[in-house]
């Protein structure tokens, strides 16, 4: 979205306000924080106990009625690594009348959804908090604008990739334990996906729509346990560049990871997990991709989107056999006109990252036909 011009206001804080008081004293007791992040935890802490009353009620006494409502429509799936377009392809396919998606508000109070006063009450405060724009892309921020669920997967049962907004130094950690699944319980991976098709259920009740668009870089290398809970669902897989894909990862973190994190971090200890979670994401995505039923996986080119966004568009609903493209035409369009006037960042690359690029990601390089920008500036 174009970037705009009125001075950015609010600040931005973890998804942990959000969460169940118990997964936040878990990821206190389970990891360090230093007392220069003490001030953010209390901020934190202090958000999460006013909202508790209205959580638990909501838990209680509304959550139980989407217990046995059926999940009618085969949800798709948006894949593919951050900074890959997955974010300009949701906002796009939301724009259809009949894609449900979570909200930036659900994603950050997933239990604060349909309990009239706690949802008046923080709304309006999620509208004063947070910044017109999302501070590393320009991209516009609301509490109504659609967002990826994973915020929101942590806040009843400990598995959330995105803990290490929080908690940067286990990221890796997190990526084998949440997004790999290695060594969870079976009871708690049982919880997770329950949690999972109750977000997916509020998710369509809150936008009135009957199927589910998801965007969740996370779940590109969860293709086997998404399939098991919804074995027919549709994918659709965005790439990118590999190089234009880290140095908009890296600038992204280096923006965004100072309002959230509670530990310390390098930028060059943050580069060099951005490299390894890349390799991991894109082996585990080519692994197994090969496990989605036919007719229901379509791979695109970010580049392809931008330049020929109709055709893209057509090609998505012919080969995953979606209706109403029709209907839906007017309102991709007038969201591409809004989009022309985007600003993307620029960047430049050091010769060493570059070399490392190439060697650790040059598998998806080839697979993809893509070879080192020549816009990139090399130092």
């Amino acid at each position: 979205m174009p970037s705009s011009k009125k001075k950015s206001r609010g600040v931005l804080l973890p998804p942990a306000v959000g969460y169940s008081l118990k997964i936040v004293f878990h990821l206190c007791k389970t990891n360090k924080i230093p007392l220069r992040y003490f001030p953010k935890l209390f901020a934190i802490v202090a958000i999460n106990l006013i909202n508790m009353p209205f959580r638990v009620y909501e838990r209680k006494f509304i959550n139980p009625r989407f217990k046995n409502l059926p999940i009618k429509k085969e949800p798709v799936f948006i894949l593919g690594h951050w900074r890959s377009g997955t974010t300009h392809l949701h906002n796009l396919l939301s724009r259809d009348p009949q894609m449900g998606y979570v909200t930036t508000f659900q994603s950050v109070f997933p239990d604060t959804l349909f309990n009239k006063t706690g949802r008046f009450v923080f709304e309006n405060f999620t509208r004063l908090l947070i910044p017109r724009t999302r501070k590393g892309d320009n991209v516009t921020l609301g509490p109504s604008n659609p967002q990826e669920e994973e915020f929101s997967l942590g806040d009843k049962t400990p598995m959330s990739f995105y803990y290490f907004w929080m908690f940067p130094n286990k990221i890796m950690e997190f990526y084998n334990s949440f997004v790999c699944f290695n060594g969870i319980p079976k009871n708690e991976m049982d919880s997770w996906k329950t949690d999972y098709k109750l977000l997916i259920k509020k998710a369509l009740k809150n936008t009135g729509r009957k199927r589910f668009l998801s965007k969740n870089p996370s779940n590109t290398a969860r293709i086997k346990v998404l399939l098991e809970m919804f074995p027919n669902a549709k994918f659709i897989h965005i790439y990118r560049n590999p190089v234009e894909v880290f140095l908009s990862t890296s600038h992204f973190y280096k923006t965004m990871m100072p309002h959230l994190k509670l530990q310390n971090i390098s930028q060059d200890e943050v580069d060099g997990h951005i490299l390894g979670i890349y390799k991991k994401l894109m082996a585990g995505y080519f692994e197994q991709k090969e496990l989605i039923p036919s007719g229901n996986l379509v791979e695109v080119a970010f580049e392809d989107l931008e330049k020929t966004p109709g055709t893209i568009l057509s090609a998505i609903y012919e080969k995953l056999n979606l209706p109403s493209l029709e209907n839906a035409k007017p309102n991709f369009d007038a969201y591409l006109h809004k989009m022309k006037d985007y600003k993307k960042n620029t960047h430049k690359i050091s010769k060493d990252n570059l070399e490392r690029i190439l060697d650790e990601w040059g598998f998806t390089m080839e697979r993809f036909g893509y070879s080192v920008p020549g816009n990139i500036e090399v130092f």
